[in-house]
């Protein structure tokens, strides 16, 4: 089974899209992205955590008796058996969750209304000069005639690095050696920092970028450098959408709208 048929298997027996992507780390609009084909950008991580939780596992598609209830680990429980508060407290939960998934999906439903209306008028003011958009790419910001709202559209890529990068950190670590403790230690800190990993084992990209514009003429490092630049490529790319009204003081604040998981 390949990993698009085990993720739509998971969201048939997990009950939903969104219990799928609170075990993956994906949020419901975006599994439903990857299952429309409709996701902009690398599947990969997505692949690889689906395989990763679901690819061991025998799916077990009965359904759950009348008169039972699954626990946390998949037993199924009389319900009669259950306490009321952890009922009503089931109800509720299931209840939240449910509107929660409906606001998730109007929010996708509104960016890609927004990200649609975007590129038609993009293109609407082109054709006013005969002008070749050369695609949808690129950031853009619109501004009400009053210049009281402001939509912005800001296109940022998803940088990753190869197995070069770990040449890059031997010849760092190779002119760290030759630099006295002292004469280095603020340099030595910058490359620490730049080479932490986050909860998920993700490298900062911007920061791995940030050391290649520190003015060093050492050779090794120069080389480091050129490696790292090697090592970069880009996986893909995400549109972000931010909406804005300018208040009393002329400064634009956001209108909170959470596009970034979906």
């Amino acid at each position: 089974m390949d990993w698009l048929s085990l993720l739509r298997k998971a969201v048939e027996v997990e009950g939903g899209q969104a219990a799928v992507g609170r075990k993956i780390d994906y949020s419901a609009p975006t599994i439903s992205q990857v299952l429309g084909g409709t996701y902009n950008g690398s599947t990969d991580a997505i692949r690889d955590k689906v395989l990763a939780i679901y690819g061991g596992r025998t799916l077990d598609t009965k359904p759950v008796p009348e008169g039972y209830m699954k626990n946390g680990v998949g037993n199924l429980v009389p319900i009669e058996s259950i306490k009321e508060i952890d009922l009503v407290r089931d109800r509720f939960v299931r209840d939240v969750v449910a509107k929660a998934e409906k606001v998730s999906e109007m929010l996708t439903e509104f960016k890609q209304l927004v990200a649609g209306d975007i590129q038609a008028f993009l293109e609407l003011s082109a054709e006013k000069y005969k002008a070749d958009m050369g695609g949808s790419r690129g950031n853009v910001s619109l501004t009400s005639f009053d210049g009281k709202y402001k939509v912005l559209r800001a296109v940022a890529d998803r940088l990753e690095f190869d197995e070069r990068l770990q040449a890059a950190k031997s010849l760092i670590d190779e002119c760290l050696r030759e630099w006295t403790k002292d004469s280095g230690s603020e340099i030595r800190a910058l490359i620490d920092q730049a080479f932490q990993v986050d909860k998920k084992g993700k490298i900062n990209a911007k920061r791995i970028i940030s050391l290649r514009q520190l003015k060093i003429e050492h050779p090794t490092w120069l080389r480091a450098m050129e490696a790292i630049g090697d090592a970069l490529t880009v996986t893909g790319s995400r549109d972000y959408y931010r909406v804005y009204e300018r208040d009393e003081r002329g400064e634009y604040q956001q209108i909170p709208l959470d596009f970034s998981g979906v």
